[in-house]
């Protein structure tokens, strides 16, 4: 039987840590086990900014998969690496070329294109206190004209296009600090905002040009799309938690105001009852809404890309009457709402995916290769295989049934050449007890028997 293959999958947001484990079949992954845990407390944008909790809550996401998994699976096994998203206000986008001139016309090679990408890496500066994690290739202009597949083409001058994505070092150092004290490795890393486009968007959507726009907790993650390829990506420091923030202001709770945030949401008439009138509510959630939307238009213009549509997901998307908001800020743009995806995996009944499967999470495991857990295979128990049994180890004779001995002076034991009836078997080793065991034998049988006969007719059975 072939090793089984587990891909577990770990995504750090501001609002929560998931994680999602599965099992490789012949028809794709299963999902066998899911976990959540709030991370509001020590995730912050998401950057994490406590690492001691964080690290704690991706062991209690380990250990609850690991659980999950022993009792749905029946397999004792140990989690020992994860594939990990990337996200975060610190994460950015930038863009570079690499250019070649060539004496003569001269036909384009992979080699040239590898050549491209070496020296887009050596010439590309990436800011400081920033690390380059991805190099995206765009396109190719061929003697100036745009050219996607350039191999074999006959040129005097190609330029390389590319956007490189970079984020902040120190989160990368507290995130992989995180995981170490988890005693957790990263198998790989993959940019969330990407896995969410691979997602969500239609190949028209890239090809005809789109953004794709997610409203988080605490940020709001934008990737624009066109010709196929991803031209932006950028992060504001804005979410559907200031919103929250913005009604607490009104001398009210936090888990009130984020009740009637969810519960009222735009130009929507709240009960009487709420400590906040309605007037109040929705010029906050309006104002708000308004900065972020004004933001999000703004990154879109930025990009110097015509895109004919936008595609709103995350939590703030969720908001009720979200779509008037859009008819008022952003009337220039076709827009839609991304619904949640259909989960492409079975299921183990009983596993948990609502408000735990999130895109990012499902791109994870659709990116997942390597196994990322160990079997702990039991030792079996096995007397009859092994050289001695437990009695024996500790110096004592196996035990076995002995009849109620009468009252008869014990004759000499015989000498028994025949072998045993398996209880009494010899274990090896030179027959290490054998004569020990041969007298015992003897004295027991000659002690239960009344006739030396009968002991010989006992051993044949």
């Amino acid at each position: 039987m072939g090793q089984t293959n587990y891909i577990v999958a770990i995504e750090l947001s501001s609002s929560k840590v998931t994680g999602a484990a599965g099992v490789e079949t012949h028809n794709g992954i299963k999902i066998v086990a899911t976990a959540s845990t709030r991370a509001d407390e020590f995730i912050s944008k998401g950057i994490v900014r406590n690492v001691d909790k964080t690290s704690e809550a991706i062991t209690n996401i380990i250990n609850s998969l690991e659980s999950d998994i022993i009792k749905e699976e029946g397999k004792d096994i140990m989690i020992k690496k994860a594939y990990v998203s990337l996200s975060g206000l610190t994460l950015r986008s930038m863009r570079s070329k690499a250019t070649r001139t060539f004496d003569n016309y001269t036909k384009i090679t992979e080699e040239i294109i590898n050549g491209l990408e070496d020296d887009n890496d050596m010439q590309f500066i990436v800011p400081d206190g920033y690390v380059k994690v991805r190099s995206i290739t765009q396109e190719y202009k061929i003697d100036g004209k745009t050219d996607r597949a350039p191999i074999g083409t006959l040129a005097r001058t190609i330029e390389g296009h590319y956007l490189n994505i970079v984020i902040k070092k120190q989160f990368l150092d507290q995130l992989n600090e995180s995981f170490r004290m988890a005693n957790t490795e990263i198998a790989d890393s993959f940019i969330a905002a990407r896995m969410d486009a691979d997602i969500l968007l239609t190949k028209d959507d890239r090809r005809n040009g789109c953004a794709l726009v997610n409203i988080g907790a605490d940020t709001t993650t934008i990737t624009v799309y066109n010709n196929d390829s991803l031209r932006k990506l950028a992060v504001l420091p804005l979410g559907s938690r200031n919103i929250t923030r913005d009604l607490c202001n009104e001398q009210i709770s936090y888990d009130q105001a984020e009740a009637i945030k969810m519960s009222s949401g735009y130009k929507s008439q709240i009960q009487e009852t709420e400590p906040i009138d309605n007037n109040t509510v929705n010029e906050i959630i309006g104002g708000r809404m308004c900065e972020i939307l004004q933001n999000v238009k703004f990154q879109i213009e930025e990009s110097g890309e015509l895109i004919g549509k936008i595609i709103f997901t995350g939590g703030g998307s969720r908001l009720k009457n979200f779509e008037l908001l859009i008819e008022e800020y952003l009337p220039e743009f076709r827009v839609s709402i991304a619904c949640d995806p259909q989960l492409a995996f079975e299921c183990l009944p009983g596993v948990n995916t609502i408000g735990v499967f999130t895109t990012a999470l499902y791109g994870l495991m659709n990116q997942g290769k390597d196994n990322c857990c160990e079997c702990l295979e039991p030792t079996p128990v096995n007397n009859g295989g092994a050289l001695f049994g437990e009695e024996e180890m500790n110096g004592k004779e196996p035990e076995e049934p002995v009849k109620k001995p009468e009252e008869k002076k014990p004759e000499e034991p015989k000498k028994n050449n025949k072998k045993g009836n398996g209880k009494n078997k010899s274990w090896g080793l030179g027959n290490l007890f054998g004569g020990f065991k041969d007298t015992m034998e003897g004295f027991i049988k000659t002690a239960t028997s009344e006739d030396p006969e009968e002991q010989d007719s006992d051993n044949d059975e």
